[in-house]
């Protein structure tokens, strides 16, 4: 059993070969897809594409949620408000298959992400919106009774919160310190390791998974970004998430069928899989 837990083959460059990347998925053993919601549109296709693409050996299900970039989109502090409310509204329309809040969170990457920093907003008022939407939707988690995935980037200041208190949950594509890795596990939540462990540059994060205990770990890709080291410049995949596995296997010392099992046993628990 293999499983990614954060996926987004609702992408467009998916869209010529998703099947055939579906398929060199289930060959490789990988068992669940958990497709991530980044926004209204990609909830709702997270959510379709697991109602179209259960198949024999692979399941597939979604969250809801927006990340914390699309402030930007939103005119207002209503609209923000009002877009939780249609998360929730997706979430309502099949529940047994939507198994998460977000991703979402903050995103300090401001500089050179013109897309994401209009000039009608300053960077404060940019965050302050950030912290709005990540509050609405840990408040979403908790009134659905579901676990919260958290995006965090440059922004570790501000991103541990008493909101968080009594939600549980991931740190998606953790990148932080020692330090930063503590505070992820005190609050009861675990570590998202993506394909960025295998970076040649990354002593610091085999570090900080050598220490982390392995029921508090879960394997992601977050495809199509951030491929293995083999593999940089090219689009990522869930077939990938096997170099998460084998890598933290070699840093931990131990099989890549424990770290395998391990990782989808604290899938299950968190998502509450079937």
């Amino acid at each position: 059993m293999i499983i990614d837990t954060h996926a987004h083959l609702t992408w467009n460059s998916f869209n010529h070969d998703r099947e055939a990347v579906i398929q060199r998925a289930k060959d490789a053993g990988i068992t669940t897809i958990i497709n991530i919601g980044a926004d209204l549109k990609s909830s709702e296709a997270a959510l379709q594409l697991a109602q179209d693409e259960q198949q024999d050996g692979v399941s597939f299900y979604s969250t809801i949620g927006l990340h914390p970039n699309e402030v930007s989109r939103l005119i207002s502090v209503e609209s923000i408000h009002d877009y939780t409310t249609k998360l929730e509204q997706v979430y309502q329309s099949e529940p047994s298959l939507i198994v998460a809040v977000g991703e979402c969170g903050l995103d300090y990457y401001f500089e050179g992400n013109e897309d994401f920093t209009p000039p009608t907003l300053s960077v404060e008022q940019l965050k302050s919106r950030q912290m709005i939407l990540f509050k609405d939707q840990i408040a979403l988690a908790k009134k659905l009774n579901l676990p919260l995935v958290v995006h965090n980037r440059d922004a570790w200041e501000d991103i541990i919160i008493p909101e968080l208190n009594g939600v549980v949950g991931v740190f998606h594509s953790f990148r932080g310190s020692e330090e930063q890795a503590r505070q992820v596990l005190d609050l009861g939540f675990y570590l998202g390791i993506t394909c960025v462990v295998t970076y040649h540059k990354n002593d610091s994060l085999r570090q900080i998974i050598k220490q982390a205990p392995l029921d508090r770990l879960l394997s992601e890709t977050d495809c199509p970004f951030l491929p293995p080291q083999a593999h940089r410049g090219e689009r990522n995949e869930p077939f990938y998430v096997t170099e998460v596995i084998k890598t933290i296997a070699e840093v931990k010392g131990l099989s890549f069928i424990e770290v395998a099992k391990t990782t989808s046993t604290n899938a299950q628990k968190l998502f509450r899989l079937r």
